[in-house]
């Protein structure tokens, strides 16, 4: 059994900010699709011991993905945005799972470099390695148009 501090409930930011450290046959809670998420809406994962071990949900969260789904989503958002933040990951979670759809960040410059600031403004990743990562894909730009759409973006943030 797990101790009492590893058994508190968490919240969606903290879940999906390491989800590989969690079994991938653990189920992730989280509220019903009818409450809006938040990176500060209460998580649990929950684990069992035993294939068709019933376990039931803390109070007001429902069973939402096992974990092997959720560590993929996380690391294919984290290679189309490094450093994605907390809001960014639980938006596109919620759009997995209720909405049937992985968004493609990276096929508009603006939202690219939008997500990127972000990041950036979040401390998750440096500056540099976000205009490397954005001409990665928009390498038809020219440095200084590259380094203006990011620094656009960083200002409507």
């Amino acid at each position: 059994m797990l101790p009492p501090s590893d058994r508190r409930l968490q919240t969606l930011a903290a879940v999906l900010q390491a989800p590989e450290t969690f079994p991938a046959t653990a189920w992730l809670c989280a509220p019903p699709a009818l409450i809006p998420w938040q990176p500060e809406s209460p998580a649990a994962v929950l684990l069992t011991a035993v294939p068709g071990q019933r376990v039931p949900c803390p109070p007001g969260l429902v069973r939402t993905l096992f974990m092997d789904e959720v560590q993929l989503l996380i690391s294919r958002l984290l290679l189309q945005v490094p450093g994605a933040t907390a809001a960014l990951r639980v938006q596109v979670l919620h759009r997995y799972k209720y909405h049937d759809e992985f968004p493609a960040l990276t096929s508009q410059p603006d939202e690219l470099a939008l997500h990127l600031a972000g990041a950036v403004r979040a401390g998750s990743l440096p500056a540099h390695q976000a205009l490397a990562h954005f001409r990665r894909y928009f390498s038809h730009f020219t440095l200084e148009a590259a380094r203006h759409i990011l620094t656009q973006a960083m200002l409507r943030m």
